[in-house]
């Protein structure tokens, strides 16, 4: 009577080809879901950005001129006059400010509930909007862009750079 029956060899091979095989597999698999949690970070920081100046042209855009001094722009704040509040109702003082956080930039919003005359001072409310590598908002008048402004009237263009890529927000006057 023979024997019937796999060799050791023959087991051993079968089973280093399945490893490689679910090696493989496995790979394909974890890189794949890396690559999806990269896409989804990217994803998420884009869609922060704009949101950022969807809600910052709207406000601009919107911006009250009652007063003498309805704008002032600084190193690193936005603060004006807006119909557009987010957080309260009516013409509200918005401020727009970077902090530093952890070697990065965090950009602040705050909101004070009404037209008060004191442009460039922290507001009742406050709400991170996100943390960058970079932030930077810069006034285009008289064919130039400064960083630093003040007047009655807006710019005709507000340059928003986050993370290096640049926004441009046209005021409409």
């Amino acid at each position: 009577m023979k024997n019937r029956g796999f060799t050791l060899l023959e087991l051993l091979l079968v089973v280093s080809l399945l490893l490689i095989v679910f090696g493989v597999v496995g790979l394909s698999f974890t890189t794949n879901i890396k690559g999806n949690i990269e896409l989804s970070g990217r994803i998420n920081k884009t869609v922060e950005e704009l949101s950022i100046y969807n809600q910052l042209a709207k406000q601009f855009f919107s911006g009250y001129t009652g007063l003498g001094t309805n704008i002032k722009l600084e190193k690193d704040r936005l603060s004006f006059y807006t119909l557009y509040p987010v957080l309260y109702f009516g013409a509200v003082r918005v401020e727009y400010y970077v902090e530093d956080f952890e070697g990065k930039k965090k950009l602040v919003y705050e909101e004070f509930p009404y037209v008060d005359g004191k442009l460039g001072y922290g507001g009742l409310k406050k709400q991170v909007l996100g943390v960058f590598k970079n932030v930077s908002f810069e006034a285009y008048t008289g064919n130039r862009f400064f960083t630093s402004y003040s007047g009655k009237t807006f710019p005709k263009v507000l340059k928003v750079t986050l993370d290096n890529k640049e926004y441009y927000i046209f005021s409409g006057r």
